[in-house]
C-alpha cells in the first residue's frame, strides 16, 4: 500500500482554503481604532435596541423579518470589526485586548446574541448562522479570543445544540468551525482544559471537540477530512495528556467507531477490480481512486495508520512522528 502524508497534506489545502474564507469577509479595515470603535458601538448599539424592544414581546410578521435581517447585517458589520482589530495594551480582565474586544467582553455580546437567535425558534438555519459567525471569528481574529469566558461559554453551549442529527449543510458548518478550535487548541494546549465539560452532578466529562468529530470519522468528502484531520490534532496532544487520552479510552466511542466503521468499510469492498494490464502485480493509487468503495476503505485505513503514528510513544533515539496537521485557517497566538 502506498503510504499517504496524511499527516502533512493540509498545508496545500489550508492555504486556498483561508483565501477562500477570507473573502466572505470584508476588505481590511483601515480606520483607526477610535474611529473602528465609535463605528463598532453603533452597529451595538442598532442591535441592542432591537434586542430590548423584543423583551416587551416580538413583532409579528414582516416587522419580526426586518429585525432579524437588521441583526444579521449589523453583527456581520461588527464580526468584521472585531476580526480585523489587533490586540491592545492594558489591564485587568481584557488586559492585551484591544478596544472592541473589550466592548465584546464586558456586554457579552455574544451570548446575549447567542440567547436572542434561541429565543426566536432556535432552527437550523440560526444555528448554522451562529457556526459561521464563530468561524469567521475564529479564522480570521488577530487576537486569541478563546481565553475569554465571554466568547467560550456562548460557542460551547451552541456545539451543544448541534449534537444531535442535523442536515448536510448543518454538519459542514459544525465540521468546519470545529476543524478550525481543534487547530487553535494544538497551537496552545492549555486551551484544551477549558474546553472539558464537567457535570455537575458525578459522571464523565465530555470534550466536545472530540466527541463531535467522532460521528464524522468514516465520512467521505471534504467534512470527513476536515474531521479526520482535526481528530488527529486532538489525538496529537493525547500523546502527552493523560486526562485527554483517559477521556479518550475510556469516555468516548472513538475506538469502537473506527474499528467498526473500518469492519463495515472492508465488507462492502468489491470483490475484483479490473486489471487492464498483464504485468499488474501490486495495488497502487491510481488502481483505487476510480472505486469509491475502496477510496473509502483506504482513507480510512490510512487515517487508522496516522492515529498510530501520533499516539504511539516513542522510544528514546527513535525517529519522531510527523508533524500534525494543519488547521483550515490560522489562530492567532
Amino acid at each position: 500500500m502506498e503510504r499517504m502524508s496524511w499527516l502533512s497534506k493540509l498545508h496545500p489545502r489550508a492555504a486556498g482554503h483561508r483565501a477562500s474564507r477570507s473573502a466572505s469577509l470584508q476588505g481590511p479595515v483601515t480606520a483607526d481604532p477610535e474611529t473602528c470603535l465609535m463605528v463598532f458601538k453603533n452597529h451595538w448599539c442598532q442591535v441592542l435596541r432591537i434586542l430590548e424592544n423584543e423583551k416587551r414581546g416580538p413583532k409579528p410578521g414582516p416587522g419580526a423579518a426586518d429585525d432579524l435581517s437588521a441583526v444579521r447585517n449589523n453583527t456581520y458589520q461588527m464580526v468584521t470589526l472585531l476580526a480585523e482589530e489587533r490586540a491592545g495594551a492594558g489591564a485587568g480582565a481584557g488586559a492585551g485586548a484591544g478596544p472592541i474586544l473589550q466592548l465584546v467582553l464586558a456586554e457579552n455580546l455574544l451570548e446575549r446574541l447567542l440567547l436572542w437567535h434561541l429565543q426566536r425558534d432556535g432552527g437550523e438555519e440560526q444555528r448554522a448562522e451562529q457556526l459561521k459567525l464563530y468561524e469567521m471569528l475564529i479564522s480570521q481574529s488577530h487576537q486569541p479570543l478563546l481565553r475569554h469566558p465571554p466568547v467560550r461559554r456562548p460557542l460551547l453551549r451552541l456545539l451543544s445544540l448541534c449534537a444531535e442529527p442535523a442536515s448536510p449543510a448543518l454538519q459542514t458548518s459544525l465540521v468546519l468551525l470545529l476543524n478550525q478550535l481543534c487547530g487553535c487548541v494544538a497551537k496552545e494546549p492549555a486551551l484544551l482544559e477549558l474546553f472539558f465539560h464537567r457535570p455537575t452532578e458525578q459522571g464523565p466529562a465530555d470534550l466536545p471537540l472530540f466527541s463531535l468529530l467522532v460521528p464524522f470519522v468514516h465520512r467521505e468528502g471534504p467534512t470527513g477530512q476536515q474531521a479526520r484531520d482535526a481528530l488527529l490534532l486532538l489525538l496529537a496532544l493525547a500523546a502527552s495528556n493523560r486526562t485527554v487520552a483517559t477521556y479518550i479510552t475510556d469516555s468516548s466511542y472513538f475506538c469502537p467507531v473506527l474499528a467498526t466503521g473500518l469492519s463495515a468499510l472492508y465488507s462492502s469492498l468489491p470483490r475484483k477490480i479490473e486489471v487492464r494490464a498483464d504485468d499488474w502485480h501490486c495495488l497502487r493509487r491510481e488502481d483505487w481512486m476510480g472505486v469509491p468503495a475502496l477510496v473509502l476503505f483506504m482513507n480510512s485505513l490510512e487515517f487508522c495508520n496516522a492515529v498510530l503514528q501520533v499516539g504511539r510513544p516513542q522510544p528514546a533515539g527513535a525517529r519522531p512522528a510527523p508533524c500534525p496537521p494543519q488547521p483550515a485557517g490560522g489562530c492567532p497566538a
